[in-house]
């Protein structure tokens, strides 16, 4: 996965995937960006922006130097909000309108309960770290050293995705396997070090609940299958050895995407994959299923490919502005929204009749 560490432009898949570049010592050299809060700017929009979602009828979108934007006109404008940090924000969900979830560098976590208007810092990799030291020492696990670096090293790693799971559950997943869990909002939270020993301390780039299932997607082919709560992790059929940067879901078909236009298709829950034939070579960085059915993904490039049959053909569709995207979202009128290097961008809806 491409390096989520970096802050800057030379790390596109920077907000969808994370190099496996050693980063023991950094946090020595940082600053102190955990408490430094977000320099308000009218440029947060056009900004890199590494995620968006839904609270309710408003636009929430989070990218780097900590700036969290919201738009309650369908993405006609924006607002930028206050963030108590200055780290890049990677991942946004929420459970419902008001309550959500926002994960980045440092370990970081951030939550708020008014429709992202205010943001609060529940967790980061410091806290991690120290619980997941102690977590492995109680049990006696095979971890603890592997912990014990993590401490010594400082937050230094980021979360890469966050999954919002219901009310008060929430699941982050990031950089080496690291992964926490909430079940009661956020006021306390638990390290995965079944993540960690499963994934053999590999990146997870994303993850997504179907179901009562959790799948994760990551470096060096990792796909993955958990309950819930993650207390075991199930290998998946492994059909590509590279990296994937995202996860999408129906009714019937699963689907995974990654490096060098690599993209999958399950229809039996991950045991069994098809590859699809996408026209690009470039990675595929973002995607979204449409009201319709239809299977949108966009490229390194910026190019977008639609598949009206389940991912078996694809035709090439434009954004109103080309640059590296990281997340797409439909919206009412039928267009798609997207965030990535340059900020906000859009697919007409004209495209997908």
């Amino acid at each position: 996965m491409n390096n989520k560490i970096g802050t800057s432009l030379a790390c596109l898949l920077v907000l969808t995937a994370l190099a496996a570049t050693p980063v023991t010592g950094l946090a020595a050299e940082l600053p102190d960006t955990l408490s430094r809060p977000a320099t308000l700017s009218e440029l947060a929009p056009r900004s890199m922006l590494s995620a968006v979602a839904w609270a309710g009828e408003r636009l929430v979108a989070v990218g780097e130097r900590g700036h969290i934007i919201v738009s309650d006109d369908q993405g006609a404008s924006w607002q930028q909000r206050p963030s108590p940090v200055s780290v890049t924000l990677t991942s946004v969900c929420f459970t419902d309108g008001q309550r959500g979830w926002a994960v980045g560098h440092r370990g970081v976590v951030l939550h708020t309960a008014d429709a992202g208007n205010n943001w609060a810092l529940q967790y980061d990799g410091q806290r991690f770290a120290e619980a997941a030291y102690q977590q492995a020492r109680e049990q006696g696990s095979e971890l603890e050293y592997s912990t014990e670096v993590l401490v010594e090293d400082g937050p230094d790693k980021p979360f890469l995705d966050v999954q919002c799971l219901g009310q008060q559950s929430v699941v982050a997943v990031g950089a080496y396997g690291l992964g926490v869990r909430s079940s009661d909002g956020g006021a306390s939270w638990s390290p995965l070090l079944s993540l960690m020993e499963g994934t053999e301390q590999s990146h997870v780039n994303a993850i997504l609940a179907v179901g009562d299932a959790l799948y994760m997607a990551g470096e060096m082919g990792g796909l993955y299958r958990s309950d819930a709560e993650v207390n075991q992790l199930e290998r998946l059929d492994q059909p590509y050895e590279g990296s994937y940067f995202g996860l999408l879901s129906d009714a019937s078909q699963l689907f995974a995407f990654g490096l060098r236009g690599h993209a999958f298709a399950s229809d039996d829950g991950g045991q069994h994959w098809r590859q699809l034939a996408i026209p690009t070579s470039q990675s595929l960085t973002a995607g979204s299923l449409l009201p319709d059915g239809s299977l949108l993904l966009t490229d390194a490039a910026g190019s977008g490919w639609l598949s009206r049959d389940g991912g078996h053909s694809f035709q090439r569709v434009r954004a109103e502005h080309r640059f590296p995207l990281t997340e797409l979202l439909p919206l009412a009128d039928g267009s798609v929204l997207a965030v990535g290097a340059n900020g906000i961008t859009r697919f007409s809806a004209e495209q997908f009749n």
